[in-house]
């Protein structure tokens, strides 16, 4: 597989694989990775990576006809730009198009691109879909990132109170979130709606700030010590490690069209505690 690295002016690094057109690492300048990336990933033609930042889209999970979380992540993007700013941060473009295989599981026109940005203690990571064919589309799409934590006992998330989600373990919706820090004990998948867009994951040695654009919904998803057994490509304790805290459109599908442009984003600021 083909991975593109950049490096900003200050030594913030980023590291992208041209199939998914998926980060799969992040250090801040001075500082650590903060993405999950499973140690037993497999590195083949059309198969997911476990980690990183993996691009939903058109489908997210297996919420319709296509397979599983749709067809970007194991594409083959192509690099459409490359370049360093001004104020020295590194920047690269990504897209996809329709070919035969997409069209005949997905029978529409568009193109995506996906935009990503390091700089100093910074990330921001931008999907922007637009449909260049002569009928309207719809779509659920996601940036289903997986965060690295010390340990997953210790990390809290802040800004999901008051939020209704729906909990894809029991199949309940509207349930509503009472937590002010959010404690992750054990397996968990849930999609909160109408979310702000702003959360903290909160370690004791540092606070990840994430703001988000054009994204409504949230995903919070760990799968427990069981159900990572289960997962072939997830390395051994790797959920004591990881949280995914995903951008997503789902609840309410991304209507588009012709010509129309949709763009999401999920930026990350990472901060340290004294």
């Amino acid at each position: 597989m083909d991975f593109l690295t950049l490096t900003a002016r200050d030594g913030a690094t980023v590291s992208i694989c041209h199939q998914g057109a998926h980060v799969c690492s992040w250090i801040p300048a001075g500082g650590t990775e903060q993405l999950f990336l499973s140690k037993k990933s497999e590195y083949q033609e059309g198969v997911a990576i476990r980690g990183g930042i993996p691009v939903i889209f058109p489908q997210f999970a297996s919420m319709g006809t296509l397979p599983k979380h749709g067809f970007a992540r194991t594409a083959e993007w192509k690099l459409l730009q490359q370049q360093q700013t001004e104020d020295g941060a590194a920047q690269a473009i990504f897209y996809l198009k329709e070919n035969i295989a997409r069209l005949t599981i997905w029978p529409h026109v568009f193109n995506a691109q996906l935009a990503v940005s390091v700089h100093d203690n910074s990330l921001q990571v931008a999907l922007s879909i637009q449909n260049t064919g002569d009928t309207t589309f719809s779509f659920t799409s996601a940036l289903h990132t997986y965060l690295a934590v010390n340990d997953i006992r210790e990390a809290r998330l802040r800004g999901l109170q008051g939020a209704l989600y729906r909990d894809s373990l029991t199949g309940k919706s509207h349930c509503e979130e009472t937590a002010e820090l959010l404690h992750i004990e054990g397996e968990t998948d849930r999609i909160y709606a109408n979310v702000s867009d702003q959360l903290c994951l909160q370690q004791a040695h540092q606070h990840l700030h994430i703001h988000t654009t054009g994204f409504t919904d949230a995903v919070v998803w760990n799968p427990g010590p069981q159900a990572a057994l289960k997962l072939s490509d997830m390395e051994l304790d790797g959920d004591q490690r990881m949280l995914c805290v995903e951008a997503a459109n789902i609840m309410r599908p991304i209507s588009l069209a012709p010509g129309e442009i949709w763009t999401g984003s999920q930026s990350f600021m990472v901060t340290q505690i004294e």
